[in-house]
Parts: C-alpha cells; structure tokens; sequence
C-alpha cells in the first residue's frame, strides 16, 4: 500500500512530456519504447501523440513542459518554418541518416528527430534515448549523423543441428548452444541489442544449411524433422577442415532439443526476420563448400566436385531459399574449404552451376526483387570470381559484393592494415564486406574509442559496402 501510494505520487508530479510519432513504422516504435524509458527515468511522463502535420495540445490540457517530434525528412519539409541552412542539412543525409536538434518558442521546450527514412527515425531516437539518460534533458547535444559505412553487420556461426554444423560443433558449448538458436527470445534480445548498436545486417554461416531451413521440391526427403544435439564427450582433438564433423558415434548419441516439422522451422525463422525487418537489420545466408551435411547420400547427393546431381540440388536449394523466405536478403558462399586440389576455374565453375544459377533463377521469379549475392574470396582468386560470375554482375535486380579477412583475424594488431591492397587493387569497381575478425579477444579488448576510429578510418571507402 505505501509503494503504490508513493508510486501514484511519484507520477502525479511527474513532469509532462508530449511524444509524436507515426505509430504504423514498426522501427520507430522501438525506439520510442527506450526513449519512454529514458524519460521515466529523468522524472517525465510520457504521453504519446499520433503524428500530425500541426497540432495544438488537446481541448483542457496545459501545454506539456517538453514536446518531442520525431518524422520523417519528407514530412519535415512538408511542415515548412525551415531556414535553407536546415533544407540543406536534410539533403544531405544518406540513408538511416538523422538530425537531432532543439526547436520552437515558448513555454513548451521542443526536441526534433528527423529521419532520412524509417531506419534514421529509429538510430535518431534511440541517440535521443542514450542522450537523456547520460545527461539527462537539459543536457541534449545536437547532431547530425549519417553510416559511415551502409552495412553493419555480425558474421554468426550457427549450429542449426547436429546434421547441419556450423564451424566446427564438436563441443559440448555448440551442441548446448543448438537448442539457443531455436528460440524466439533469444532472437527477440540478439536483434533489439544488435539494434541499440547500430547493426543493420546479420550473416548467418553454416557448412550445409539447406536441410534444416527449407522444403527443395525436387528433392524433398532432404528436409530434417525436429532438431537435434549429442550427447556424447566431446575432447580437444577435431578436425579443422569442416570435414568430418558429424561421426557415427555423434549420431548414435542423440536428443531432440525441438519437436519441429519442416514447416514449422520455416515459419520460425520466416517471424525471427519479420523481427529484424522491424528492427531495420536484414538476413543473408553464408555457406562453406562443398559440404553436404544432412543431404549427403540421399538422391546421390555428395561433395564431389564433379557431381551433376549436388550442383543441380545445390541449385534448386538456393533458388527455394528466396522463394521460401520473402525477407531473406542474400545469401553467399565460400570456395575452397572442401574442394580439394581443383583449380582456381574448376571452383568457380562449380559455384556458378549452383549458386550462381540458383540466384540467378531466383531474380528471374521475382525480378522486383533485390537479391545480394556474397562471394568470399578465399583459396581462390579475384579475376576468376569476377570473370565466371559476370552475368550476376550484369543483372539488375543482384548486388553482387565480394568478402575478405580484412585484418586476417586479428583486428586489434595494428590501426592500418596491409593484407587488403591487392585484393582491392584487383576489385576493378566492385564492392566488398571487410570480415573483421578477432581472434585477440581473449588478450585485448575493442574498448579504446581512439583505436577503433583510426581503424575504421583507415578502411579503404571506395570499395567498402561495409563490415
């Protein structure tokens, strides 16, 4: 009794704050929520408003001590009263850009989020959030910000089942972490912090993916039912090419972690990239090759190079990845790992008959839509890639990027890296995602602002699509 009667004084002396939004932009009503919070937190009671061109505060109420507008660049200008200084500023935002700046006269204090798009609504109201709760209302900094960089992004091994490993699950932590990627709220928090954080782009890599994702039609007994781990002991010894990571004795040591149909699987990440979507952050699908896990044996599928009928699934998988999934982004490939000793033509000739192709199908079914095609240029080279995939280059409705090891591994070394010269060099034109990868972490931190600044600055721009 006395905590609710503190607590309904507590909001009785609130001070009264006015937030308009449009309330149909499903990323802005993300990062109303953490400005809610912030607010609350500071002593204001927030009170939410539909976004309209120009209104006065309702009939009987006072005018509140602190009104906060967040909208769009276009309805910004719809609105006019802004001087060729502010035009000018909003023109120069990029896309998920943002200004955040005081405005108005009167007894009504006014802060502003203006948005290049959605996204910039979102990142400029969440700035707006981290700012009252660092330095409270009075304390809030104007700014102007646009990406440095478009794509910003985590590369995440997935262990999707025992049957379809990821690098490398012979562990007891990535057999334990299979039932983790299996739910919605762990999905629910990854996607709202990666968020707060700024990412917009969430690379999923497995070494055969295909079994526990999607329902091929022309090879449908691939599909896997229900999720499974192992219950084995796992030791320290494992093999490091991708090879062989599922053995007999795994397999004969089994628990199901969820009881899950094919359709099911395919509904549950169908709602995990809704979520994202929601929160301005898209999927691709990464792979290895030629690996053949869960597949492997059944309509002659196998990882032989020179197999039609893996090229012809491997085809016809990617192609029912797209249809499958409407928000699936893109989806790319490494060459290389389990190829053996083919030649750098016989690689890429193998991955254009399947992956190739298979995008190439998919932007044909669906030619208003962007697909982006990854290829990670590993054991293999930058003229081969570009001269076997130049009919994905020359179709419009593909982005097609290359991926490099940016640092090779150990991104905390130095500011200004060296291994990437030849490789942009050779790019002629392209893009390409910079995989930063640190395998320091265990003995240095990414927590000095000053190194990570001069690093990202001495990333070369021209090529970059982001990381």
């Amino acid at each position: 009794m006395i905590l609710a009667t503190w607590l309904q004084g507590a909001a009785a002396g609130a001070k009264s704050v006015q937030v308009s939004y449009d309330e149909q932009a499903a990323p802005v009503l993300f990062a109303v929520a953490d400005l809610d919070a912030a607010l609350r937190a500071r002593g204001y009671a927030p009170e939410h408003r539909v976004l309209a061109p120009s209104a006065p505060p309702p009939a009987g109420r006072a005018a509140p001590s602190l009104a906060i507008t967040i909208l769009t660049r276009e309805q910004a200008l719809q609105r006019g009263a802004l001087s060729a200084e502010q035009i000018a500023e909003l023109g120069n935002l990029r896309s998920e850009g943002f200004v955040l700046r005081p405005g108005g006269s009167g007894p009504t204090r006014e802060l502003w989020v203006i948005g290049a798009d959605a996204a910039g609504e979102m990142y400029g109201g969440l700035e707006l959030a981290e700012q009252i709760g660092l330095y409270g209302v009075d304390g809030v900094k104007p700014i102007v910000s646009s990406p440095y960089l478009p794509l910003r992004g985590t590369k995440f091994n997935i262990p999707l089942d025992l049957r379809t490993p990821s690098y490398t699950d012979m562990s007891d932590s990535a057999q334990a972490a299979i039932a983790t990627v299996w739910e919605l709220d762990f999905w629910r928090a990854y996607l709202d912090q990666l968020a707060r954080a700024r990412y917009n782009f969430v690379s999923l890599w497995n070494l055969h993916p295909f079994p526990s994702l999607v329902r091929v039609p022309e090879f449908p007994d691939v599909a896997l039912a229900d999720v499974l781990r192992s219950k084995i002991a796992f030791d320290e010894d494992y093999p490091g090419s991708g090879a062989g990571l599922v053995t007999a004795e795994m397999l004969a040591h089994t628990e199901v972690v969820a009881k899950l149909t094919i359709e099911q699987k395919i509904e549950f990440w169908r709602r995990v990239m809704r979520y994202a979507k929601d929160r301005n952050i898209e999927f691709s699908i990464m792979t290895w090759n030629i690996f053949t896990y869960g597949s492997d044996g059944k309509y002659g599928i196998s990882d032989a190079i020179d197999n039609p009928k893996t090229i012809e699934y491997v085809r016809a998988s990617v192609r029912a990845m797209f249809r499958t999934y409407p928000l699936l982004r893109g989806i790319g490939l490494t060459t290389g790992e389990n190829m053996g000793d083919a030649s750098f033509e016989a690689k890429e000739s193998w991955a254009f008959a399947a992956y190739g192709q298979g995008a190439l199908d998919a932007a044909r079914a669906e030619p208003e839509r962007n697909i982006r095609f990854i290829h990670r240029q590993h054991q293999t080279r930058v003229a081969d890639i570009a001269r076997t995939f130049q009919p994905l280059v020359d179709t419009p409705n593909i982005d097609f990027v290359f991926s490099f090891k940016y640092a090779q591994a150990h991104v905390l070394s130095a500011t200004k890296q060296s291994f990437h010269t030849d490789f942009v060099q050779a790019l002629g034109g392209l893009k390409t995602l910079w995989t930063l990868r640190n395998d320091d972490a265990l003995m240095f931190r990414w927590a000095a602002p000053d190194f990570v600044r001069e690093f990202m600055q001495n990333i070369p721009r021209e090529p970059s699509l982001g990381y």
